[in-house]
């Protein structure tokens, strides 16, 4: 169901006010729109707002700890902090803000892909396009990723079977599969015109949107239990494996598992 709220020109100019608010904010020297905040062809009704806002030194937690630059600032239902510099904040019609509020000297704490500058009284512009490079992944190490999958399965399968089914479950669903989509994405091409969709920030992003039928293996072993699910996703990978090499590997963990 469509949100009430929601509308492609209300998030617009959503993103519009709150520039306004911080071009009239003295303390205020940037904003950065992030995401699909910057990269708008994105956008749909589930998308939030992220942005970086850069002040003068020494105002950060000033504007993180008085939320009165915000638009709709009077119904906002709640706003936690959930770090040093970054808060999430829930308006009353279900909206979320994701930001981070940094003292000039702190820029260089973030990381960014898309990114737009939005408002910018210091040179902003030239500092988030050294961000770009600066936020570019190391070259990975896919002997390691696959060896570090591998070992997560024997792990994960191991506590599951002593009963620890949660952590069992953390180390086939979250550790073990960050390293699956990697090497899948390493390995396959992508669908057709979907690269740009790449997230260097985070492997799980819009991986469906790149590689459809594989992720929608991998959802399937996903809902399995923890040892069907990883014996699953081992044979995907076996199967997608260009390297022969590795076949050893994929054996050894067979071997221990009794699969």
């Amino acid at each position: 169901m469509t949100s009430s709220y929601w509308s492609r020109d209300w998030y617009l100019e959503f993103s519009n006010q709150l520039a306004a608010n911080i071009t009239a904010l003295d303390d205020a020297i940037g904003l950065i729109l992030v995401g699909s905040t910057s990269d708008t062809h994105r956008v749909d009704e589930w998308s939030d707002h992220d942005f970086f806002v850069v002040t003068v030194e020494g105002s950060g937690e000033g504007l993180r700890q008085d939320l009165f630059w915000l638009p709709f600032n009077d119904r906002i239902a709640w706003a936690t902090r959930e770090t040093a510099h970054g808060l999430k904040v829930v308006y009353e019609f279900g909206h979320v803000l994701e930001f981070a509020v940094f003292n000039d000297s702190e820029l260089e704490l973030a990381k960014v892909n898309a990114a737009t500058v939005a408002v910018d009284k210091a040179n902003i512009q030239a500092r988030v396009a050294a961000l770009r490079t600066a936020s570019e992944p190391n070259p990975a190490d896919w002997d390691a990723e696959l060896e570090l999958l591998l070992t997560h399965i024997l792990i994960g399968v191991g506590r599951a079977r002593r009963g620890e089914t949660l952590i069992a479950g953390q180390h086939t669903r979250s550790y073990l599969l960050g390293h699956a989509l990697g090497l899948l994405g390493h390995w396959i091409p992508a669908e057709a015109d979907t690269e740009g969709s790449v997230d260097n920030l985070n492997r799980f992003r819009r991986f469906e949107q790149r590689h459809p039928l594989l992720a929608r293996e991998i959802e399937t072993a996903l809902q399995a239990d923890v040892e069907t699910g990883a014996s699953q996703i081992l044979e995907l990978l076996a199967r997608t494996d260009p390297n022969p090499g590795d076949a050893k590997k994929f054996a050894l963990v067979r071997a221990r598992l009794g699969w």
